[in-house]
Parts: C-alpha cells; sequence; structure tokens
C-alpha cells in the first residue's frame, strides 16, 4: 500500500494511499490588509485555459455588482507561463479589487485569486508578483 504525506499550516498528515489534492486554501496577510485564494481546476484538457478563464469571469459577472475586468494577458507563475487578469466589483457593499492568475501544473490548473479592499498601488504590485514568483512547484 502507497502512502502519501499531506502538509498542512499544523503539521504533515499522514495517509493511508495516495490522494488528489481538490483543496481550497485561504490565505489571510493582516498586514497587507489582502487575501489569497488557491483553487485547482480539474478535468481541463489541454487547450481549454482559456474558455475556463471565461467562464470564471462570466460567474464574478453573474454573482458580483459593479464589475470592471481588464483585459486577459500573459504572465507568469512559478517562472512558467499563466494567464492574468485584474478587476474590481462590489460584493455586500465593499469594493473588491482583484488579481487572478491561472497556470497549468502537470494535469491541472492552479488558480491564485488575490483580492483587497484598496486599490493595486505599486506595493499590492509587489507583493503579488512576490506570490506568483514564489511559488516553487512541486515542492
Amino acid at each position: 500500500m502507497a502512502t502519501a504525506q499531506f502538509v498542512i499550516s499544523e503539521g504533515i498528515l499522514n495517509l493511508p494511499e495516495a490522494c488528489q489534492d481538490r483543496s481550497i486554501n485561504v490565505l489571510r496577510f493582516n498586514e497587507s490588509n489582502a487575501t489569497l485564494v488557491i483553487t485547482r481546476a480539474w478535468d481541463i484538457k489541454a487547450g481549454e485555459e482559456e474558455a475556463f478563464i471565461s467562464q470564471q469571469l462570466a460567474k464574478v459577472k453573474r454573482s458580483m455588482k459593479k464589475v470592471v475586468m481588464g483585459e486577459v494577458g500573459d504572465s507568469q507563475v512559478a517562472n512558467q507561463p499563466a494567464r492574468e487578469v485584474s478587476l474590481r466589483f462590489e460584493n455586500q457593499g465593499v469594493l473588491v479589487h482583484e488579481k487572478l492568475a491561472i497556470t497549468c501544473v502537470n494535469d491541472h490548473l492552479l488558480v491564485l485569486t488575490f483580492s483587497r479592499t484598496a486599490p493595486f498601488d505599486a506595493p499590492a504590485d509587489a507583493f503579488w508578483a512576490s506570490i506568483k514568483s514564489g511559488l516553487q512547484l512541486g515542492a
């Protein structure tokens, strides 16, 4: 029987067999007043990344108010190609500014969503860039 280890904030969870990570990680940065949400999209075939991005942005347009989106463009996450978009919207009366980056990792998409209630400025952009470049795949 193959065992696996899964790292969580509190330690390492030793599992009786290998598993597929379908978790959602929500990281709160109190000092920066920002949140990073990490999700994974499984069952996305090669070439369907743009359709996935469009689908996710359509969900935001349907569920949030006063949505303003930038153009989806090329980016880098963990020194590999990614797609990225900036947007803002109103959620329960609060204006949220967000950056969304998506990259393909092996057999799934990794989605990073960085949100804050203040507009992005140079320090926030640098923080976001450090998150994207700080990811070490396969660790």
